[in-house]
């Protein structure tokens, strides 16, 4: 069985095409022509939302108007990235500046240091930095670190939790209810059609917030599980906060067994906190991953951890690439974005 949400999506997206909407006319238009272009008429499935999807004419501060003249209040912000808001004047004067420069080097530059820096000043477990584009890239870094370093080959993630759209994860991120396994079976469920059956030899599944179940797993796996990857806030479904605890029961866990603990801090970090919600419930994971708030819209994320693990990157023990890596105009936007949030942090203190 495949996880439910992404048939849902994609079955909204079909119902979209079909009929033109009488309140989104030029919406609706621009989408009939984007069918015969681009797959399924969006870029992402997830963008595919009923009756139509909503095409944007121009977006300030916290709204955004379609290309209908309606205007919105936008409390989605693209998923998350737009921190400071639509068009922020410094970030926009930043991107123009560094653009006049170089908008893309494959080199080394001044940016690279002064972000990672600032994410090592600021985020408990950064003490090397590594950055890449998206949270999906991050992640498959975080697990390559983890894997080599333990040489242990299982990863241990909860049920409900998304850590992107790669086939190593995308399991059971949001099974339907017949789809869910017993609480303590540890069976994760595909995410995909297409995605080749046997990743799911390479990951364990856990209920969230349930540490007797988590430990009765963990027995069943001794000496095998490389990784515990988790949203420190389960912000994939819905809102849930960990229960009292139980981040600081993982760390403990993680450190008797000689697992490693790695945060997905995508959604949580340099929003719950500058230094993302491991500084927020006081626990340290080994490795955490960033992106969204932090590139302050454009494509960014990063992978901080103890130095030990993140040094298998600069041994070359550990591969890691990517031409768009350190970005100058990405890093000119993280680094005005981090500016503005430092500020702001220390007004409310």
């Amino acid at each position: 069985m495949l996880d439910m949400p992404i048939r849902v999506r994609v079955a909204s997206a079909f119902r979209a095409n079909m009929e033109p909407h009488p309140a989104w006319p030029h919406s609706s238009e621009r989408h009939q022509r984007a069918k015969l272009s681009l797959a399924g008429g969006v870029s992402s499935p997830f963008r595919a939302k009923y009756p139509v999807p909503l095409y944007i004419a121009e977006a300030r501060g916290s709204r955004f108007r379609d290309v209908d003249g309606h205007e919105y209040i936008d409390y989605g912000l693209a998923w998350g990235p737009l921190i400071l808001g639509h068009a922020y004047p410094p970030l926009v004067e930043a991107i123009r500046r560094q653009a006049e420069r170089s908008h893309c080097l494959g080199l080394q530059h001044d940016l690279e240091i002064e972000v990672a820096e600032a994410v090592q000043r600021h985020v408990p477990c950064a003490e090397r930095v590594a950055f890449t584009s998206s949270g999906s890239e991050a992640v498959q870094i975080a697990l390559r670190l983890a894997r080599a370093f333990t040489g242990r080959t299982l990863i241990l993630k909860f049920e409900g939790h998304y850590h992107g759209w790669m086939d190593p994860v995308l399991l059971s991120y949001h099974p339907g209810a017949g789809d869910l396994p017993a609480r303590e079976n540890g069976a994760p469920v595909l995410g995909s059609h297409g995605q080749a059956p046997n990743v799911r030899e390479n990951v364990v599944v856990a209920p969230w917030n349930d540490l007797a179940a988590l430990e009765t797993i963990l027995d069943r796996y001794t000496g095998r599980i490389a990784a515990i990857i988790t949203e420190p806030v389960l912000c994939n479904s819905g809102c849930l906060l960990p229960a009292p605890g139980f981040l600081a029961a993982l760390r403990s866990l993680c450190d008797r067994l000689g697992i490693l603990l790695l945060f997905d801090e995508i959604i949580t970090g340099f929003r719950m906190a500058v230094g993302g919600a491991q500084k927020v419930y006081g626990v340290t994971p080994d490795l955490a991953t960033f992106g969204k708030a932090l590139g302050g819209g454009l494509p960014l994320s990063a992978i901080a951890g103890r130095a030990e693990i993140m040094e298998q990157i600069a041994t070359g023990r550990v591969l890691y690439g990517g031409t768009f890596n350190g970005n100058p105009l990405s890093l000119a936007a993280a680094a005005c974005t981090l500016a503005v949030l430092l500020k702001e942090d220390r007004k409310s203190t």
